[in-house]
């Protein structure tokens, strides 16, 4: 398990006896203040949370809105979180919660959390409502780790939308063991995206507060098996829509990447990478950050790059996926909203491409380049990188794929590009950056012929000695070669090199030949996923 950034915090302030340790312990929670029933004309005695209230309010670890309302049902700010977290922290340590009132309120309770470790950071939402993944990070570091010492089995990655990765994986599996944290239905859900009410508020510090009312669970890791719906709550939030852009600013391509670190180690299908000179990722809440380039592998058609930030969430990974498995793919199809789709292994190793490919029945389709295929316990399998027409079959490159890439230094997009251009020796003479067919595959040129703006070069079908694989060569050379993207039946430069690559198969003089057209074009459209290579050319779609 990752280091606890707020545990070691909290050590160094006690280390350092700024808190009087003579004075911690549960027995400091006691009645300050009277509560009279019906105090609040909004808590029922009735009510499920009415004795949590009672308690909360007595401690001194939570008010009313008004002197005759608790208003059970209203959000919990980031504010009052912070208060309930400075509050329980300072009864704990001191036997009391006084605080010198500030403007605007909360600022007093800011300053005491992040001087003892409560918060690692300022913050700018403090009047935002909280979701129960601040919550329970803030919470967590208000008592130190001995106070909330483990009642229950919760394995790692059983609390289903919860992956061991995520920023606050570790604060919220330290509830759950406490008996704290309990889950919102049979499975233990988390809900980590949705808000939390005064209500849970109060029952939560109350547990925190005494001991006695923690609950007894168990969450084994038979429990990870997940739902779509669970996949798509537990893995989008790593799932991110990718924009490239050429040196104009004009936009290339669309497709999706995914967290494999919280640092912003991430990965993605390399012909949205290719030539280009900026990327922008826009992640699942909205925010748009820059990305840089480690290593590009045409023939895999997968890149490794880097997200700017830290603290994100990401995927685990797993090595191995086997046939008739369960898989999930996940991206931002068309460009649009981030979608799930369900699907089975066919072959966990295609060999008729030029690196093995994941085969599965997930249903794919342009925008999709670059997304994620996971397994049934959210652990990155692959990354989507085509489909033939339909959308299905679907093929993934493995993650495995990244274990050959250099991860050492990371480039912008602009930089990489000048740093890995076209090799000259491998293209057309006068026909630069094309890469020429013949040197790629080995097949001789039967004819070249020039028609205004555009050169046809002919090779004869029967010197094609395995067409199928030879194609994906070519297609992997302009790739890696000519950052060629493809898009409307054509592969077109993403480097402003105003070059249009064709491939027909047609006859020459009465030979059956394969001709590759290479013609200057006016405008570069937005690039797509494309269909998995065959030996028909006409297979291959944006």
């Amino acid at each position: 398990m990752k280091k606890r950034v707020f545990s070691l915090l909290l050590a160094a302030v006690l280390a350092i006896g700024t808190l009087p340790s003579a004075f911690a312990g549960y027995e400091n929670f006691t009645a300050q203040a009277s509560y009279t029933p019906g105090q609040f004309t909004d808590v029922a005695e009735s009510a499920w949370y009415a004795e949590n209230v009672r308690t909360a309010y007595e401690y001194g670890l939570i008010n009313g809105q008004s002197a005759t309302t608790f208003a059970p049902d209203s959000q919990l700010t980031v504010a009052e979180a912070v208060k309930l977290a400075a509050s329980l922290h300072s009864i704990y340590h001191t036997g009391s919660a006084d605080f010198t009132p500030s403007t605007p309120w909360y600022q007093t309770y800011v300053d005491y959390a992040l001087q003892n470790g409560i918060l690692t950071a300022a913050r700018s939402d403090y009047n935002s409502p909280a979701s129960r993944a601040v919550f329970a990070s803030v919470l967590a570091a208000a008592l130190p780790q001995e106070a909330l010492s483990a009642i229950n089995t919760v394995a790692d990655g059983a609390i289903p939308d919860v992956s061991m990765s995520t920023s606050y994986a570790d604060e919220v599996y330290l509830l759950y063991r406490a008996g704290v944290l309990t889950g919102s239905d049979s499975s233990g859900s988390f809900r980590p995206d949705s808000t939390i009410r005064r209500s849970e508020a109060a029952a939560i510090v109350t547990r925190m507060a005494d001991p006695s009312l923690r609950q007894s669970i168990t969450l084994t890791d038979t429990q990870a098996e997940l739902t779509a719906d669970e996949i798509y709550a537990r893995c989008i939030p790593a799932v991110f829509k990718l924009y490239s852009y050429n040196a104009r600013g004009d936009l290339l391509s669309m497709g999706s990447g995914v967290l494999i670190s919280a640092n912003g180690d991430a990965v993605t299908c390399g012909h949205i990478v290719n030539g280009v000179s900026r990327l922008v990722a826009e992640m699942s809440d909205g925010v748009k950050r820059e990305v840089s380039v480690y290593d590009l592998d045409a023939q895999a058609d997968i890149a490794y790059i880097r997200v700017v930030g830290s603290s994100m969430a990401y995927l685990e990974t797993a090595a191995q996926v086997q046939t008739g498995e369960t898989v999930y793919a996940l991206g931002y199809p068309g460009g649009g909203a981030a979608r799930v789709t369900t699907g089975t292994v066919t072959n966990p190793a295609n060999t008729d491409y030029l690196t093995p490919l994941i085969q599965s029945t997930a249903s794919v389709i342009s925008g999709n380049s670059g997304g994620a295929l996971v397994n049934s316990r959210g652990e990155l399998v692959g990354i989507t990188v085509s489909s033939q027409s339909g959308g299905t079959p679907s093929f993934s490159v493995p993650i495995a794929a990244l274990d050959s890439m250099d991860g050492a230094t990371a480039y912008t997009p602009a930089e990489y590009t000048r740093t890995h251009q076209p090799d000259a020796s491998l293209c057309y003479d006068k026909q630069y950056p094309v890469p020429d067919f013949g040197k790629v595959t080995g097949v001789p040129l039967l004819a070249s012929v020039r028609d205004r703006g555009t050169t046809c070069y002919y090779y004869r079908l029967s010197d094609l000695t395995d067409s199928s694989r030879q194609l994906l060569q070519y297609y992997a050379a302009l790739n890696g070669n000519t950052f060629y993207q493809f898009s409307d039946g054509a592969f077109t430069s993403s480097a402003g090199y105003l070059l249009s690559v064709k491939l027909y198969e047609t006859t020459y003089q009465g030979t059956p030949v394969l001709g590759v057209f290479v013609s200057g074009i006016q405008s570069q459209p937005v690039g797509g996923l494309p269909q998995a290579a065959s030996v028909q050319l006409g297979s291959i779609r944006a």
